[in-house]
């Protein structure tokens, strides 16, 4: 037993309690995350990161940080109700983590570049009704060393007794995802399925050779699931062939957080270039694929030049700061960027991209799901 099992045991047992509220889905690899569904279909995302008393929380137990919000729903406070399930959710943590021992971390693994093929019993995991997402792989050969998930990943290595390894240097490739997935879309109802650089990028280098994140779209596409893709990655082009097939039921997105090429390489010295993106959506675009486009974290940039170039080529964009640039202050040090980590150059630049993309009639999307992208214009779900 896993020690997430282990933790939420009493709720995989009862997985629906007195009051209504169930677990909707559970996670271990970007850290440890539970999706709870009330009555009425709201859901909290309760996630447990490793112990740090100097972070703001929800709340903290022996072995962790617990923070907690409602589901797409943006900023929106949690109400009496969510408040109770919530910590009555963190009593059961601190109840099962007293048979818990936090495993010493693993001496480093030996080889630079560590690409193990692994299994898994799910794939297709729930985080709201009708919203769905999957890591074809776990962990990132593109490596952004300011990805937040990076320290929630090492930590569930650590809680699994894996070996150390800096953050991308190291993939698990779910070689058998695709038949996982076959089997669970059989009594799943169809929705939106989230497939983004979280804990991984869909179109990383390995994805060339593996082909996970394709083989797993022949499966959800047919099935009347409705993909949305993010990546850093211009390859994803290589399957337009595929997106082609289904232009209302696919949605792909492409990062671009600056035009200054040389900016991208001091943050994200592995990825592909602003061009090589840019290029890559007017390509999607120029197929009739609904695209859209991630300007996060903020850099520097011309905002203006940005949106004018964006406008020809997606439906959509989202805009976001970079989060917790105490951890990468070095970075904006060597690119001699530093007024680019304060409160003001992030309110500066998003009000101007905002004002831009209204002016060009982009919408700039203010939620977790994208899903108007994917839905045709009557509304109904694609069949």
């Amino acid at each position: 037993m896993s020690v997430a099992q282990h933790l939420l045991a009493p709720l995989l047992k009862r997985p629906v309690s007195s009051s209504g509220w169930r677990l909707l889905s559970w996670d271990d690899e970007q850290g440890l995350c539970a999706h709870l569904q009330g009555p009425t279909g709201t859901v909290l995302l309760v996630e447990l990161e490793a112990r740090d008393d100097a972070r703001e929380c929800w709340a903290r137990t022996r072995l962790f940080n617990v923070t907690v919000r409602r589901q797409f729903e943006g900023a929106a406070a949690l109400e009496e109700e969510h408040r109770r399930v919530v910590d009555g959710f963190v009593r059961m943590v601190r109840h099962q983590e007293k048979s818990v021992a936090l495993p010493p971390a693993a001496p480093p693994a030996e080889r630079r570049t560590l690409v193990r093929e692994v299994t898994r019993e799910r794939v297709l995991m729930a985080e709201g009704p009708g919203h769905y997402y999957i890591n074809p792989y776990v962990g990132c050969m593109i490596g952004c060393t300011y990805c937040y998930v990076m320290d929630r990943a090492n930590f569930s290595r650590r809680l699994a007794g894996d070996p150390e390894h800096p953050w991308g240097h190291w993939v698990d490739v779910k070689t058998d995802a695709p038949e996982v997935l076959a089997k669970e879309v059989e009594n799943t109802t169809p929705g939106l399925v989230r497939m983004s650089p979280i804990i991984t990028d869909p179109y990383m280098p390995l994805e060339k050779t593996y082909r996970i994140t394709r083989r797993c779209l022949e499966i959800l596409l047919p099935a009347g699931f409705r993909p949305v893709l993010l990546t850093r990655a211009a390859r994803v082009v290589a399957d337009i062939d595929l997106f082609r097939q289904y232009p209302d039921r696919v949605a792909v997105g492409l990062s671009i957080p600056t035009d200054d090429d040389r900016l991208r390489q001091a943050f994200e010295p592995r990825a592909d270039s602003v061009e090589e993106r840019f290029e890559a959506l007017e390509q999607l675009h120029a197929a009739g694929v609904a695209t859209f486009a991630v300007i996060q974290p903020m850099l520097p940039m011309d905002t203006k030049a940005v949106a004018e170039r964006l406008a020809g080529c997606v439906r959509a964009v989202r805009i976001d700061r970079m989060h917790d640039v105490w951890r990468i202050r070095h970075l904006y040090e060597n690119a001699a960027i530093l007024h680019a980590t304060e409160d003001g150059f992030f309110d500066r630049t998003e009000a101007e991209l905002r004002a831009h993309f209204t002016r060009l009639g982009v919408a700039v999307d203010e939620l977790d799901d994208l899903a108007p992208l994917v839905t045709p214009p009557d509304g109904n779900e694609a069949s």
